[in-house]
């Protein structure tokens, strides 16, 4: 598992109050909203949980998400992609 995806990880388990998991739980391939998840292996997050990934984005990685950014919201692999992608073409 790469630094990132575990900043990654551990950002969203703290931000979203996800105190009972570890960063070795999370599937990172897995949808993590709820809507798009009819397995249930994702976190189960809704629209309110998205707001709390951005600002952890900006305020982690100096990254600001505008709403054509929100396709990377499909599961943990996504976002790590989006935030290597902006942090190198920075």
């Amino acid at each position: 598992m790469e630094k990132l995806e575990k900043e990654v990880c551990q950002m969203l388990l703290e931000r979203l109050g996800f105190d009972d998991l570890t960063v070795e739980d999370i599937d990172f391939s897995a949808p993590l909203f709820a809507a798009a998840d009819p397995e249930g292996k994702g976190l189960g997050l809704d629209s309110v949980d998205s707001l709390e990934i951005v600002a952890g984005v900006r305020q982690n990685y100096g990254i600001r998400m505008t709403g054509s950014d929100m396709h990377v919201f499909e599961n943990v692999n996504s976002i790590v992609g989006f935030i290597k992608s902006k942090l190198e073409s920075a």
